[in-house]
């Protein structure tokens, strides 16, 4: 049986390990926090299984991956694009190239959607990362629910067209994970 000294060592030992997993998927600070907290509460209530774990990284990786998808599903953060990437990496081999690819995607979603023009980027984000309907949408950017899917789905057009044109590796996991 762990006792609380233990723990308190095993916490010390893997604490930026699983802070690192949870931040690459998480760019929040507090939120990322928030999960890590979890996470270790989890693992306190296991402690005395923890014994039986052969290899403790990829135990603590696949953990922190299902509690970020967690924490996504709790807040009801379901986008489009990338709420069904992270998703679908729950069912992907999780090789370091996809993770990798996976990790590019994110990042080419978030500077291309910056480039976008303020009304598109608002309403693909306010649509997308606050999972706002379109009357709400077009209620707090004062227009119309018919500019607000114009808007949209040219954020998404965008989006297609860009991948596919500078980053046809991503663009294929993108459209894999859309199916």
């Amino acid at each position: 049986m762990m006792d609380k000294d233990l723990f308190q060592e095993f916490y010390q030992e893997h604490k930026k390990s699983v802070f690192a997993i949870v931040n690459l998927r998480l760019p929040d600070l507090e939120d990322a926090k928030d999960v890590v907290q979890e996470i270790f509460i989890e693992l306190w209530l296991k402690r005395d299984m923890l014994h039986t774990i052969r290899d403790m990284q990829p135990y603590l990786y696949v953990l922190a991956r299902n509690q970020v998808i967690s924490a996504f599903r709790k807040k009801n953060i379901q986008l489009k694009n990338e709420g069904i990437l992270l998703e679908g990496l729950n069912q992907l081999d999780h090789s370091a190239e996809e993770n990798t690819m996976a990790r590019e995607l994110h990042q080419q979603i978030n500077v291309i959607v910056d480039r976008l023009p303020d009304t598109t980027r608002q309403c693909y984000q306010l649509s997308k990362n606050e999972g706002k309907k379109n009357g709400e949408i077009a209620d707090l950017l004062n227009i119309s629910e018919k500019t607000v899917r114009n808007n949209i789905s040219e954020a998404l057009k965008r989006l297609r067209i860009i991948l596919k044109e500078n980053h046809p590796e991503i663009f294929a996991l993108f459209l894999f994970l859309l199916k």
